[in-house]
């Protein structure tokens, strides 16, 4: 089975308790991050190590990206969260997987299920051919000043965005985007099921051809899996306020 889970955020606790009540089978299971391992919760290095203990693999989120690029020294330090993982004895082990996650990745379908995209943020309007935009992004190895690069921040930080493709930095509702700008999935039109995260506002949430992940686990909601074979959605309580 191919499980994605939605932001974790640094709550390994509450990873263990999902693990466990999906009966993930390590070995025989597959586990998917859909970004922000790490964020403002308590244990971020303990969530990226237990990710690859279980032979997991993950996306570039918008924390990553951002911790990556404090580590690199091309920003200062903003998160006080994340100085666990700064000062971890691997911190740079850690930091080369980081280095090299993809940014936008094809699931493909297995046993009866549906394809699927799976990116952090969302996808930009202009981007017709998704598998040459997965070429570009995904190059490897990637240097500290290729987390700068306007495409990868586009699909890692993306939640509002112009019919040209220009995002704006903005956290609420849907509803509220601000002015000349729509939630980057009103432009999809494709027919592949794109999976994301980032938008805990938004919550988890299903339409034809989007399914988001980000349940605000962080910020007292709930951590989310979805199982691509079976099309199972599993919840578990997230950090408790």
């Amino acid at each position: 089975m191919r499980w994605i889970v939605g932001d974790i955020h640094g709550c390994l606790e509450q990873l263990d308790h999902l693990l466990e009540t999906i009966g993930f089978r390590p070995g025989e299971d597959e586990l998917w991050s859909a970004g922000d391992m790490i964020g403002r919760g308590p244990d971020p290095a303990g969530v990226l190590r237990r990710i690859r203990e279980l032979g997991g693999r993950a996306i570039l989120g918008n924390h990553e990206v951002g911790a990556f690029m404090t580590w690199s020294g091309l920003r200062e330090k903003r998160s006080p969260a994340l100085e666990p993982l700064y000062t971890a004895a691997d911190a740079g082990d850690l930091f080369d997987w980081i280095r090299d996650l993809p940014v936008l990745v094809h699931l493909p379908a297995g046993n009866g299920s549906r394809e699927a995209w799976l990116v952090h943020g969302g996808l930009r309007p202009n981007w017709a051919d998704l598998a040459a935009v997965a070429a570009r992004l995904n190059q490897v190895p990637r240097s500290p000043d290729a987390f700068r690069s306007d495409e990868l921040m586009f699909a890692a930080f993306v939640r509002c965005c112009t019919p040209e493709g220009e995002y704006v930095r903005f956290s609420g509702l849907p509803d509220d985007c601000p002015e000349g700008t729509r939630p980057w999935d009103d432009y999809y039109q494709g027919s592949t099921l794109v999976v994301h995260g980032h938008w805990g506002m938004r919550g988890h949430y299903r339409t034809g051809s989007i399914l988001g992940l980000d349940s605000g686990c962080v910020y007292g909601g709930r951590l989310t899996a979805w199982c691509q074979d079976t099309d199972r959605v599993v919840q578990v309580p997230g950090l408790a306020g």
